[in-house]
């Protein structure tokens, strides 16, 4: 750490260094195009812009496709109305667009969130909450479980991600209304706006901010605060509203039928419990996470400080308990339907929100040892000016560089950006976008009904989900031929 360093200019490294980690990710999204269900969700959108190229009919299609989905399939209105909006409909070469739209919902709810909380309701100040942001921000980019599911496949990312991201959004546009002392309509109207996407998305997002919003309201309550915030019922109401309609569809119990280990809701809920615990300390106690932890610890520190006696750090175990309850419910879902904890885009947002949840049950506990007098910055000025603090960062960002390298050199595939990298020194990405560039001008250009196309030979890292098969039942064949408006759809292995 140089000598004279503020929590400005770190925090201007650190989110320099998150700019300059996304340019291999975002180099090579331009060899990414659409397959599987992006295809079966904006089959009836595609159509409509090749016959019309009209927006109207376009939106008219989405809205065809979430009726149908509704009533034969699931009832998630909101993310299907997205998912049938994919760029690639307009051309493959739009789908590009996927990891810009899902790294952007990223970036820009947890910026956004650690805006409200930590510097308009915490009052620990702005460059203090960027340093946090961006350690958040790289941690989660380069950490991230399934990182194809969650930023280059857009029909799965759609669904998952982007309700996290509004969900964020939503807490942050709570938390403004309540501390606004003139609560203002346009904040009213976008959170009552998110509150429909997040009730009518996912159920493992919609089910974590039921019970925050719950939470939330008996906290209001407890406080005598519930006639000052009044105004919080509307995006409640509309939040519970888009929930009864989302869990009511008669989808649903169509899909369900296929889904034979189906362990009940007791059942389920003690087995999310299992899970959370079997995930903290198998796949969340590693080298990656013990960095992330260390590098917040100080930050967390001087945010407690910051916040002092404004809060009343009074029940650290409580606030524990809960933690690992809320966190335990994100497994639940999925659980319940298919007996599963589910599977890698559903553990990119529990991934997460744990980290969200480490650095903020961090601040309560710190917040509560400093109540009970301890202290371990000494006397209270600027967090980076304070030697002992530079010296502990200094130590763990040799560490993080040491960790990151070994870990880079024995899995390249750990962390997003080496990943990227590594499909973008290669010529495979491009073989693979040839490869689809010419299946779609084939598909589009053909007056055949029965059609056989040559599978895709490159199965690029990060870019490649999945593929055809010899089989026109299957369905992603039937998904492609319903998008192309064919009979039948058939992959030809080549030589």
């Amino acid at each position: 750490m140089v000598k004279k360093i503020s929590e400005k200019q770190f925090a201007f490294i650190l989110g320099l260094v998150y700019v300059v980690s996304l340019i291999p990710i975002l180099w090579i999204a331009r060899y990414n195009y659409p397959c599987a269900d992006d295809f079966g969700f904006s089959a009836y959108s595609h159509l409509a812009w090749r016959d019309t190229h009209s927006i109207i009919e376009v939106l008219k299609a989405a809205a065809r496709t979430v009726q149908e989905r509704y009533f034969g399939w699931q009832g998630t209105f909101s993310t299907i109305f997205v998912m049938a909006l994919q760029p690639g409909l307009f051309g493959g070469q739009w789908y590009s667009l996927t990891p810009w739209i899902m790294i952007g919902a990223m970036t820009v709810s947890g910026l956004y969130f650690l805006y409200v909380v930590l510097v308009r309701w915490m009052k620990a100040g702005r460059p203090l909450m960027m340093c946090v942001s961006f350690i958040y921000l790289i941690f989660g980019l380069q950490c991230m479980v399934d990182k194809t599911e969650g930023f280059y496949w857009f029909n799965g990312a759609t669904h998952y991600m982007l309700p996290y991201s509004v969900s964020l959004i939503l807490l942050g546009l709570l938390i403004t209304l309540m501390l606004q002392e003139k609560k203002k309509t346009g904040t009213l109207l976008l959170a009552s706006l998110a509150a429909v996407f997040v009730g009518g998305g996912n159920y493992i997002s919609a089910l974590w901010m039921a019970i925050v919003l719950v939470t939330l309201a008996g906290f209001l309550i407890w406080k005598k605060r519930g006639k000052e915030n009044l105004i919080l019922l509307v995006p409640f109401l509309f939040f519970a509203l888009a929930f009864i309609v989302n869990v009511a569809a008669p989808g649903n119990s169509v899909r369900q039928e296929e889904m034979l280990n189906r362990p009940g809701v007791v059942r389920s809920i003690l087995l999310s419990f299992y899970y959370c615990a079997d995930f903290f300390t198998e796949e969340w106690f590693s080298w990656p996470y013990l960095i992330y932890t260390a590098l917040l610890a100080p930050f967390a520190w001087e945010c407690a400080s910051r916040t002092g006696k404004r809060f009343s750090w009074s029940c650290p175990l409580l606030v524990l308990a809960y933690s690992y309850g809320l966190l335990s419910s994100m497994f639940t879902p999925s659980l319940f339907a298919t007996g599963l904890p589910g599977g890698g885009r559903i553990y990119n947002i529990i991934f997460l929100t744990f980290s969200l949840l480490l650095f903020f049950n961090m601040v309560y506990v710190f917040g509560w040892l400093q109540k009970k007098g301890f202290s371990f910055t000494g006397e209270k000025e600027g967090l980076l000016k304070k030697k002992n603090v530079k010296l502990y960062l200094g130590f763990v960002i040799v560490l993080a560089g040491f960790v990151g390298a070994s870990y880079a050199m024995a899995e390249p595939d750990a962390f997003t950006s080496v990943a990227a990298a590594k499909v973008m020194m290669g010529e495979e990405a491009e073989a693979y976008a040839a490869e689809c560039r010419q299946r779609e001008e084939f598909l589009e250009e053909t007056q055949e009904e029965n059609v056989s196309v040559p599978l895709l030979k490159n199965h690029p890292d990060l870019l490649f989900m999945d593929d055809l098969s010899s089989d026109s039942s299957d369905w992603k064949n039937k998904l492609t031929a319903r998008y192309y408006g064919k009979e039948t759809v058939i992959g030809v292995p080549t030589e």
